[in-house]
């Protein structure tokens, strides 16, 4: 906001005065700080409570694991099942389950398309909620002592 009054050499000298910019700008920057706490925005989340250290949480009995092995034999739980007879036995033990989840294993060498297959099988026939076991579960191996 100054003005040469001395003699002129020259013209008009065209200068531009920065400081109104910097003014703005730190009246600005003073309102995004105050603003900024304000606008962060989450979402409620619900955390189960902490387990109790190195105990593994029970197993339930009325699990439902639908296996398939790379010879494309079909487990419902310890149960050998026909890729045909499938549709039958798992809406006779999804009846009354609810929204409970199934639980689906393979081998590591069941090609996609196949595990895929019987996944749809199990979805049409009353499963709400299917859950993918990423380790193989073995339907013939026994259940672990203890548990």
């Amino acid at each position: 906001m100054g003005m040469d009054v001395g003699p002129s050499q020259g013209g008009p000298k065209s200068e531009i005065n920065v400081t109104p910019l910097v003014d703005v700008m730190l009246v600005l920057l003073i309102i995004f700080m105050i603003l900024q706490p304000m606008l962060q925005m989450g979402y409620d989340v619900n955390v189960p409570p902490n387990a109790p250290a190195g105990l593994p949480p029970p197993p339930s009995g009325d699990q439902i694991i639908v296996s398939l092995t790379t010879s494309n034999e079909i487990y419902l739980n310890k149960e050998r099942v026909d890729r045909s007879n499938l549709p039958i036995r798992l809406q006779e033990v999804l009846r009354n389950r609810g929204n409970r989840p199934v639980f689906f294993s393979c081998e590591d060498a069941v090609k996609y398309d196949k595990a895929m297959e019987i996944m749809d099988v199990v979805r049409n026939n009353g499963a709400k909620n299917i859950g993918i076991v990423m380790d193989w579960v073995s339907p013939l191996e026994a259940a672990p002592a203890g548990g």
